[in-house]
């Protein structure tokens, strides 16, 4: 070898000495520090979808909020209670029942927000909702149960969900289960947080006119049809409303013999806490109709959503017949900012209704 070419080789070898420990630092940090290596179950924080969910607290609020809790990538920030189904101190002893049976109510910030509607006296109809008894669970015993703790419920409700919202702006959807009091005097008291806020997702309103508690208004519509107005008319950004209409269509209401014989055969602790709440008040021909679970899934998984339309939409608050009716501009059909979920895969929804149930 000629001096030339060792000191070529001397100089190679020197690169390398050198460059090698650069390249296993560097592969240190982007497989180590950057998580590149972490389980890919676990999503990442741009995955982290947040909610705060607003409930009234019957059987079907607690199937909405079991299905969000047990969704990888959904964190539940908060749940807010709103009178409808019961008062708002049921409707939050409800909520931690459930927290409780899932070992969750140290996990979750559970807040009592309004006990009455925007503007009061109430009709007779929505004064106490009564389908689900008068604390909103069938009045059930559940003297077999550890009683919840109360003390954990909180009530400085606005100005924790305004920090909330504009600690994670533009990340957060509020799902509304009950009447949309609560939402509604937010956007009042805190302008700020209609442009912060992701989108929200409604149970409620009917696309046809098919009432469920007048002739021609649902339930959570006409418990506040001031609050469900100014929600629609002061939110511009993407709202998805879960009518009436859907919730009672033919493929998406299961008949009792599944849902107690199949999907309550469960060992689950909620379900075994949920059977004879959701049995009771049913008659001999009713179904299983678990209308707040459907929009929960529809936030989840939009591929179980198989027909939806796009509309502008407003409430009636004047009209004698109707107040309370979700009103839907059908001449421009496509424009505006509200999605009515139309149908959904009834067939998927029960397949993972039995899996989220009976865990491998």
């Amino acid at each position: 070898m000629n001096s030339e070419t060792y000191k070529r080789c001397s100089i190679m070898v020197r690169i390398v000495c050198f460059a090698l420990p650069l390249v296993v630092l560097f592969g240190v940090y982007v497989f180590g520090v950057t998580g590149a290596t972490t389980n890919a179950a676990e999503p990442s924080v741009e995955a982290i979808r947040r909610v705060i969910v607003d409930v009234d607290a019957g059987p079907d609020d607690a199937w909405a909020l079991f299905h969000l809790l047990s969704s990888p990538g959904v964190r539940v920030e908060a749940i807010v209670c709103v009178k409808g189904n019961t008062n708002v101190t049921n409707v939050g002893r409800n909520v931690l029942r459930v927290l409780t049976t899932l070992a969750k109510e140290k996990e979750i910030p559970v807040y009592l927000g309004s006990n009455e509607r925007l503007i009061t006296p109430e009709p007779a109809s929505a004064s106490n909702g009564g389908y689900f008894g008068s604390d909103g669970f069938s009045d059930i015993d559940f003297s077999d149960l550890p009683d919840p703790d109360m003390t954990l419920l909180r009530t400085s409700t606005f100005n924790d969900l305004n920090n909330l919202i504009a600690q994670y702006p533009q990340q957060i959807t509020f799902i509304q289960l009950g009447p949309s009091t609560n939402l509604a005097l937010l956007f009042k008291v805190f302008p700020e947080t209609r442009h912060r806020i992701r989108e929200v997702f409604i149970m409620g309103g009917n696309r046809h006119g098919v009432g469920n508690t007048e002739k021609a208004a649902e339930f959570n519509f006409y418990s506040d049809p001031e609050a469900a107005h100014i929600v629609i008319n002061n939110f511009a950004g993407n709202i998805t409303i879960l009518p009436w209409e859907t919730a009672s269509r033919e493929n998406l209401v299961t008949n009792q013999t599944w849902r107690f014989e199949v999907l309550g055969n469960s060992s689950h602790p909620l379900l075994q806490m949920l059977n004879p709440v959701e049995k009771k008040p049913l008659g001999d021909e009713d179904n299983w109709m678990p209308c707040d679970l459907l929009v929960a899934m529809a936030f989840t998984h939009p591929e179980l959503v198989t027909e939806t339309k796009r509309y502008r939409a407003d409430v009636e608050l004047y009209g004698w017949l109707t107040r309370g009716q979700l009103v839907l501009d059908h001449m421009n059909q496509g424009l505006g900012n509200v999605t009515i979920v139309d149908n959904m895969d009834s067939e998927k929804i029960l397949q993972m209704l039995m899996e989220s149930t009976n865990p491998a």
